[in-house]
């Protein structure tokens, strides 16, 4: 079952890298159900391998000139502590507006 998983994931990238998809929403069913991983986890592994993905398209990029870096930051550092400030106060967030 894992040959047909891996031939299902090189598909899809090859697929979704043509057409400029993203390919998390087929990667966790791949790894749930051909994998038999955890949902929990699939999902992670998933995050992972999209983060590796943008961070080598984003290289690319940034080598043939197309990445602006300074609009980049602007955008990243913000999204970046937003994402530590959530995860930090989540529950606190959660209780908040789920008893409003």
């Amino acid at each position: 079952m894992e040959i047909v998983g891996y031939v299902l994931a090189i598909l899809i990238g090859v697929t979704l890298g043509l057409i400029g998809g993203g390919g998390s929403i087929l990667t966790v069913p791949i790894l749930v159900y051909l994998f038999g991983m955890k949902p929990e986890m699939a999902t992670s592994y998933s995050l992972f391998i999209v983060g590796i993905t943008a961070l080598f398209g984003t290289y690319r990029h940034y080598i043939i000139g197309n990445l602006n870096v300074k609009i980049a930051l602007t955008f990243a550092i913000p999204s970046v502590l937003s994402l530590l400030l959530v995860r930090k106060f989540y529950f606190q967030l959660f209780l908040i507006f789920y008893f409003l």
